[in-house]
């Protein structure tokens, strides 16, 4: 009897631990994710049409996005924005209707405590999803591209830095300071409205100056035209000592399936 009643009993021991074991990890789990849940909401949210913008014209163009600690605030900003600043996408890495860049609202954003601007653009899509029933995937598609690659001795001054560095100026003429070539590419991509694929290999930061201007006046009658793009592949190519080559590469993009025109009541 006492050979039959031993394993009955280890069973029960090892189902009894077993079964500690799982409430424990079934309580962190809803404390984890419970916490997660409200980290990745709005506290409080408004959403509205945007006001009109006084004096029309390429005024009532412009967006601002204001990120705090701990709040956001957005003007005069299409859907399409709204989702790209959610995903921290450039332009050319979202795909959806062409009606996302119709409409133009207010939106005004605050947390419950101090958060991160990472924490911001999860709450940006929490509200998406809950206000503009917005429902997305990302997939891979081949684009016309350019690779910024290095070529030769590069013309920049290797400086200490960290981050991303910062720039002044404008996009035909700016100076890069302290600035990552993952930074530069990101610069010219928005410049030159199609993905720029940093393959330098250059992994410092550095002080350049970037001008383009000094090429559309110089140009004479009866040279070939030249648009923006071939511009900037001469001006890096001489003032950088860096190449831009045009190529097909697959980039990651994010496909809206569906979302709403208006959204939800406040």
């Amino acid at each position: 009897m006492v050979e039959e009643s031993q394993p009955n009993l280890i069973s029960e021991q090892c189902m009894s631990r077993v079964i500690s074991i799982l409430s424990a990890v079934i309580f962190f789990n809803a404390a984890v994710f419970g916490q997660s849940k409200s980290a990745s909401v709005f506290d409080v949210v408004s959403v509205r049409p945007a006001q009109p913008v006084e004096g029309g014209g390429l005024a009532a163009l412009r967006e601002t996005i204001s990120p705090s600690h701990g709040s956001l605030t957005m003007r005069n900003v299409t859907l399409a924005s709204i989702i790209r600043w959610a995903y921290n996408l450039r332009p050319f890495e979202l795909s959806g209707p062409d009606w996302l860049t119709e409409k133009r609202f207010d939106i005004a954003g605050k947390a419950a405590e101090t958060t991160s601007e990472d924490q911001l653009r999860l709450m940006l899509r929490g509200m998406l999803s809950d206000r503009f029933k917005l429902a997305v995937h990302q997939q891979a598609k081949e684009l016309s591209s350019f690779v910024l690659t290095e070529r030769g001795a590069p013309k920049l001054k290797a400086v200490e830095g960290s981050g991303e560095g910062s720039m002044t100026g404008a996009a035909l003429s700016f100076e890069g300071h302290g600035m990552t070539m993952l930074r530069l590419a990101n610069i010219l991509s928005s410049g030159l409205k199609v993905p720029v694929i940093d393959q330098t290999g250059l992994d410092g930061h550095y002080d350049f100056k970037l001008d383009m201007r000094p090429y559309f006046t110089a140009r004479q009658p009866g040279d070939p035209p030249l648009d923006l793009m071939g511009i900037a592949v001469i001006a890096v190519q001489e003032q950088l000592g860096l190449k831009l080559e045009a190529r097909k590469m697959p980039i990651d993009i994010l496909v809206v399936d569906h979302a709403e025109r208006a959204p939800t009541e406040n």
